[in-house]
């Protein structure tokens, strides 16, 4: 039987000790937050993105490690998944006192048979996605995604080149223009130094 929330199916090392680890409505470790993303305005991004998706029942992030979506979700989302290979493995049934199917998958994009509910909102912030094994950065699935998602969120920085080989294919799939475009800059010494400072925040609704 498919399990209920936004994925099918989880690598092994996602789910390793998902039992010990589930929890009933308890805050959800974020991880180790990046030195250049520690400065009280880099959470902006989160406040932002958390406001976009406000509508929708189910949400998923891919990446998140350090200073992930959940527990910048103001609404009552129905499940919340974020994917990420730095972030520590979590489950809980419950976010912010309310039913909640929550789950934080220590693994690769790739590694992760995703299968939303809809209507969810897909959130990238610091677009900077990396191939695994044969599978590439922006793998179909992803893609897939991005065109079905009723909110797409998608942060990056503008001086990476990584994030700028990528946005284009994850824009190309949406129909509409986006409802939001906001150009960034975080004048925070420690991102600026890491020239990720310049940012450029999208926001797609439903077509």
């Amino acid at each position: 039987m498919k399990p209920a929330g936004p994925y099918a199916s989880a690598p092994a090392k996602a789910s390793a000790g998902r039992e010990d680890a589930e929890q009933d409505g308890a805050s959800a470790p974020a991880g180790v937050l990046l030195p250049h993303l520690a400065g009280p305005a880099a959470c902006l991004r989160q406040v932002l993105a958390a406001h976009a998706v406000r509508d929708c029942a189910h949400v998923v992030e891919i990446g998140g490690a350090g200073l992930p979506i959940t527990g910048f979700l103001m609404h009552r989302p129905a499940s919340v998944t974020v994917i990420d290979p730095k972030i520590p493995a979590f489950a809980a049934e419950a976010l912010h006192g309310f039913a909640c199917r929550v789950r934080h998958l220590a693994a690769k994009l790739q590694e992760v048979d995703l299968a939303p509910e809809e209507p969810f909102g897909l959130v990238l912030l610091g677009l900077s996605l990396k191939p695994f094994g044969r599978a590439e950065a922006v793998p179909p699935v992803l893609l897939d995604l991005a065109g079905r998602a009723t909110m797409l969120v998608i942060d990056y920085a503008l001086d990476l080149d990584r994030a700028q080989g990528q946005i284009g294919a994850l824009t190309a799939v949406r129909t509409a223009p986006p409802i939001i475009d906001l150009a960034l800059t975080i004048a925070e010494p420690a991102l600026q130094e890491a020239g990720f400072g310049r940012r450029r925040f999208l926001v797609y609704g439903a077509a």
